[in-house]
């Protein structure tokens, strides 16, 4: 007998964004299985980092709700949220520049212990690790990510949903493949649910098990097929 698919996140009917004259995000509904790896991708001022937010309760939303883990958590604090195991990594990296490596961990515990809920191998990927007294401000970009994520990663309770943001952005093509390593380890070694948020077209579409593109604050695709050039004709369609 095949396993229930259980989801862990379901997004209904969905419209929020910065101002309450104006609705970035219209009527959007997803659902995300635990253990899944779901990718959205579109045009830039399509909504994507707008739904990241909303997701997190830092850009309101005035319609619709969020279950996560079978509870309501549309009303939920963004403490709340991150207290029910619900991680957000900025797009960009966000860090505390004037501090160590070490020190950016500490603020959220005794990381040496803290990552025990992760596998070793997920674990080695991390090269930050080895340069626990160098300022974040000296950083590379992909160094940067990876102390951004280490960040998500070590916070109470663990994370059970990991969104996104444009993990990709800025990296040199090293970086990203380090970046990706890292990620592929959360999904497959500690099954890690993940929602990812990528202009990288080819690199969301190999990464995840389905993909859903914004256009205009709605859904107009969504698929687990690994085709990109059926994405990139929907996308770039005139």
């Amino acid at each position: 007998m095949s396993k229930e698919k259980t989801n862990i996140l379901s997004i209904q009917d969905l419209s929020g964004g910065y101002t309450k004259e104006h609705d970035i995000l219209q009527g959007v509904n997803l659902d995300v299985e635990q253990g899944q790896a779901v990718g959205i991708i579109g045009l830039n001022g399509s909504g994507k980092s707008t739904l990241a937010k909303c997701l997190m309760n830092t850009v309101p939303y005035r319609n619709g709700k969020i279950l996560f883990d079978g509870k309501n958590i549309s009303r939920y604090s963004t403490k709340q949220l991150s207290d029910v195991g619900i991680a957000l990594f900025l797009q960009g990296g966000r860090v505390f520049d004037e501090l160590t490596v070490e020190e950016n961990l500490k603020l959220f515990g005794n990381f040496d212990k803290t990552l025990n809920w992760l596998t070793p191998n997920v674990v080695s990927q991390f090269s930050i690790f080895n340069f626990p007294k160098l300022r974040a401000d000296k950083l590379s970009g992909g160094q940067r990510h990876q102390l951004a994520l280490a960040m998500c990663l070590l916070k109470k309770p663990n994370p059970k949903l990991l969104i996104l943001d444009e993990p990709s952005a800025g990296l040199s093509p090293i970086a990203v493949e380090e970046t990706y390593n890292i990620l592929e380890c959360l999904r497959d070694d500690n099954e890690l649910t993940i929602i990812l948020i990528e202009q990288n077209i080819a690199r969301a579409i190999a990464f995840c098990d389905s993909i859903n593109m914004l256009q205009n604050g709605k859904f107009v695709y969504s698929s687990d097929k690994k085709d990109i050039k059926e994405v990139e004709s929907i996308m770039f369609k005139e």
